[in-house]
């Protein structure tokens, strides 16, 4: 067996397929045991959490809280530490001179320590924590689902059949934006660009949480010409791999048949700049990500297809105690 292990990181169905089946201990053994690190996302816990079934949520929560996982970060800090980047190197006059470092500290700490924090509080008390999301989400998951479909909606009206090659895909304005020429831009940019002015806009929402701290964005910064031009001309994606993969997952899927998973499968999306493998039973989901690979800032893990159910754990199985 190899020395030096690998990551794998396992998509919502692949866990519940190893809870359905019984299988809790397998996994346990393999993720102690063979070739590859198993990780574990925030974005496939907070999936489970919104399930109504509390049996069932109970049970799967308990598994995939358990130590032997290698618990990866939001995908919001990671993607906001890749854009305060691109703002110290840009735009260092939007830092505070006084961050409020300590309230990051303990946010980041909640999700680091292993007596306490966020990871503890599910293992243990579950239906709190799917409550607590519950309410800070509010009718977030259903906004997203609907965004989906009604880009797909316009797609249709168009000739959406026709998939353009992602680093050809650009987009405009159909009004005045702050800080935009009036060009065609790659439509990365403009999504970000809007996906960032809201969540930074929203009271509650994680990338307020991560970067407000840093830099104020309270008092026009957001509305500001500078904001667009930083978005739609000056960041390079290179720095901002997560923020092209959250796009482009956002862009292949409009080309599919919208489901209630879609919204989770691009949070997915932004966790592969730091894993080598993604293990599915979601053709589709594979689909997209060998269609960003030629196009992506950054190198994309490799997928597997697995099956359905128990014989997919099984398939599991072997990978992850196989020579990496």
């Amino acid at each position: 067996m190899s020395r030096s292990r690998k990551r794998a990181l396992l998509d919502t169905n692949i866990w519940s397929y190893v809870v359905d089946s019984g299988l809790q201990g397998s996994l346990l053994r393999a993720a102690s045991e063979g070739s590859y690190h198993v990780q574990i996302a925030p974005a496939v816990v907070f999936e489970t959490l919104r399930l109504r079934d509390k049996a069932l949520r109970a049970k799967r929560i308990q598994l995939m809280t358990n130590h032997r996982f290698i618990r990866l970060m939001p995908e919001a800090y990671s993607e906001s530490v890749e854009i305060l980047g691109e703002i110290r190197r840009l735009r260092p006059d939007w830092l505070r001179e006084k961050p409020d470092k300590p309230f990051v500290d303990r946010l980041e700490k909640d999700w680091t320590r292993t007596r306490g924090g966020f990871w503890v509080r599910c293992a243990r008390n579950p239906d709190e924590v799917a409550h607590f999301v519950d309410f800070v989400e509010g009718d977030l998951s259903q906004a997203l689902r609907q965004q989906s479909l009604q880009a797909r909606k316009v797609l249709i009206g168009t000739d959406w059949k026709r998939n353009i090659a992602m680093d050809k895909t650009i987009a405009s304005f159909d009004g005045p934006v702050p800080g935009w020429r009036g060009d065609s831009v790659d439509m990365w940019r403009v999504y970000s660009l809007t996906k960032l002015t809201y969540g930074l806009g929203r009271v509650g929402s994680p990338y307020r949480d991560w970067i407000a701290p840093f830099v104020e964005v309270d008092y026009g910064l957001l509305k500001s010409p500078a904001w667009g031009e930083f978005w739609l001309y000056l960041v390079d994606k290179i720095a901002l791999p997560r923020q092209w993969l959250r796009w482009a997952h956002s862009y292949a899927q409009m080309f599919r048949k919208v489901t209630p998973g879609s919204a989770g499968d691009t949070q997915l999306f932004t966790y592969f700049v730091e894993t080598d493998l993604i293990i599915t039973a979601d053709k589709a989901l594979l689909e997209i990500l060998d269609e960003c690979r030629r196009y992506a800032p950054c190198a994309l893990p490799v997928g597997k297809l697995v099956l359905a159910g128990k014989q997919g754990v099984t398939e599991l199985l072997q990978v992850l105690t196989s020579e990496a």
